[in-house]
């Protein structure tokens, strides 16, 4: 994709330096009324009818308007469960690689009956229209909770099938599906097979098979119909323009800000921010001359807590604020009136029963979770590493550097503090420059501190001695301790030396449960009342890869497999099948 005057402004204000940027509009003069593509999410969900005790799936399709093939802009994206009184029932942050992401939440008993609207966003679609955000309609049955009324029911329905839609925007159904039969057995095994008219058409899909329930929901907006109102959209927008939300496509953007304690001294100071839970994240950000700093994380994390603190002399006179992001405006959703029917009554204690048994064998069933990918910070370093356990223990740390670890030394600094040093590969090695000192994973930049540190608490110390660079701050090595209980256990850390900020952590990526039977396992005593068959949140169809199987519960009925997704030229596609259970 070519980009144009505002890709290229913004790509290079994020990646000026590594982790620090500022606002683009106080530091480019050629920036005029600008214009930039915006983006648009189609949402998909497993049903426009789930109960309490079951699991929204979703999965979505982020676009660049103007080309309508997925975006390469934002990689996150931002979803939320919206109740009809307005409560936000989830926020998610979601991880989008080539336009592509998904999530699950299980729907808890707290929950009232009624409509609800999932929305999914990135922060750059905060500058365009309301009407592309991702946005599915989803109806909820809690009958574990109270309800007052129990009338006839109030719901519009805009009923409109596939089939009309196709027809209606002349859209060519470019793939079907082909069952191996109509009518199966329990436990039986299905096989879909995808089959197009050119043959290699390609794409990318989410699929879901579920059983069909006879309750009228919200209209559901499946891909065809999304795609007929896609509009080309440009943001447009001046130097002069301060309320501006920049792109992620880095990864996740933070704005944080410091306040002096005594004084309004707060530009050109140094932030180190760490995040330390499976691995090390650590980042440098430079303030403005406004006290505000940005940092970008692209790297996985599982944490939802980073640690903040203000680097160089006297740092302990700065408090460090996360902004968080502003709320969405949410007055413009629009929401239908919900009634249950007296009728419903006997499939809705069913559909409970098989529910509660689902949910009473779940860790027989239970999802697995995405194995995080992160590059390490010492990846590839030499290093010396020293088990602590393997030597005579000293008290302090600051006994254990001067007896036990080598090519490390004590020194004073300019203001006669207790600082680290660490001799390089070469005598010509500046040892005048502060190693990165880093404990459970979190940088200490006090060394002066952590002298007198419990070293019976310090599992091992690892030395590395060449030099590093993070945010153009030069580290001549690194002294990585590890203590024995932890970073949960850290005493030092949780007594609030370094001052920890909560934050939401991404949803990591799961693969989802897919129940196979063999002939040793089909009579199985363990019951088998699943709804849902089937979920694949991200299914790319090759040549390669045009198969879909499961297996089929104790529940009898009439199923729907559902298939919503775009072909690899960005052709919509929706397909409905039906087949029956007994």
């Amino acid at each position: 994709m070519k980009l144009n005057n505002v890709y290229i402004i913004i790509l290079i204000l994020l990646t000026k330096t590594s982790f620090s940027q500022q606002d683009y509009t106080q530091n480019s003069d050629a920036v005029n009324d600008i214009s930039a593509p915006m983006e648009s999410i189609y949402i998909d969900i497993n049903g426009g009818l789930l109960f309490s005790g079951e699991y929204l799936y979703y999965s979505m399709f982020c676009f660049d308007t103007t080309t309508k093939n997925n975006s390469q802009m934002s990689k996150i994206v931002y979803v939320e469960l919206i109740a009809s009184n307005g409560d936000r029932i989830f926020k998610h942050k979601i991880k989008l690689d080539n336009g592509r992401g998904y999530a699950d939440f299980f729907l808890p008993v707290t929950l009232n009956t009624g409509h609800y609207k999932l929305v999914a966003y990135t922060n750059w679609m905060r500058n365009g229209d309301f009407n592309n955000l991702g946005n599915a309609n989803l109806t909820i049955i809690n009958p574990y909770k109270s309800i007052t009324s129990i009338e006839d029911t109030q719901v519009k329905i805009d009923s409109v099938s596939v089939n009309n839609l196709l027809k209606e925007n002349k859209v060519i159904q470019l793939i079907g599906l082909k069952l191996n039969k109509e009518r199966y057995g329990k436990r039986q095994k299905v096989v879909v097979e995808l089959h197009d008219s050119l043959n290699n058409i390609g794409g990318s899909y989410s699929v879901s098979v579920k059983r069909k329930i006879d309750i009228p929901a919200s209209e559901f907006r499946h891909t065809v119909d999304y795609y007929s109102r896609l509009k080309a959209q440009k943001i447009q927008f001046s130097k002069d323009d301060s309320n501006v939300f920049l792109p992620e496509f880095r990864g996740e953007l933070f704005k944080g800000s410091i306040r002096h304690k005594g004084s309004d001294n707060k530009g050109n100071l140094k932030v180190a921010v760490s995040i330390a839970h499976d691995f090390n994240i650590l980042n440098i950000a430079h303030t403005d001359i406004s006290g505000n700093f940005y940092f970008n994380v692209d790297e996985n994390y599982s944490t939802n807590k980073a640690y903040f603190q203000v680097l160089g002399e006297n740092s302990q006179d700065y408090d460090v604020i996360l902004e968080p992001k502003p709320e969405l405006d949410i007055s413009e959703l629009k929401f239908e009136t919900f009634r249950l029917n007296p009728e419903w009554k006997d499939f809705i204690i069913e559909q409970s029963v098989y529910n509660q048994v689902e949910n009473a064998y779940f860790e027989f069933r239970s999802d697995s979770l995405s194995i995080l990918l992160h590059d390490n910070l010492f990846k590839g370093r030499i290093y010396e590493s020293y088990n602590l356990d393997d030597y005579n223990r000293f008290a302090t740390l600051k006994e254990t550097v001067q007896e036990i670890i080598k090519n490390t030394s004590i020194r004073k600094d300019n203001e006669r503090q207790d600082v680290f040093e660490i001799q390089g590969f070469n005598f010509g090695t500046n040892t005048n420059i502060k190693p990165l000192l880093i404990l459970d994973g979190v940088i200490v930049d006090n060394h002066s501190k952590m002298m007198d540190f419990n070293a019976t608490t310090i599992k091992t110390v690892k030395i590395y001695r060449d030099q590093f660079v993070i945010d153009l701050e030069v580290f001549q090595g690194i002294i990585n301790i590890e203590t024995i209980g932890g970073l949960t256990t850290n005493e030092f850390i949780n007594n609030g030396n370094i001052p920890s900020i909560q934050i939401n952590k991404p949803q990591v990526k799961k693969t989802y449960y897919k129940q196979t039977y063999t002939n040793e396992n089909r009579i199985s005593r363990l019951p088998d009342f699943r709804q849902q068959l089937l979920w694949i949140p991200i299914f790319n169809v090759s040549e390669n890869n045009k198969t879909i199987s499961f297996f089929t519960s104790d529940v009898k009925g009439v199923y729907e497999i559902k298939l919503e997704g775009f072909t690899s030229n960005g052709k919509p596609v929706s397909i409905l099948k039906e087949f029956e259970v007994n």
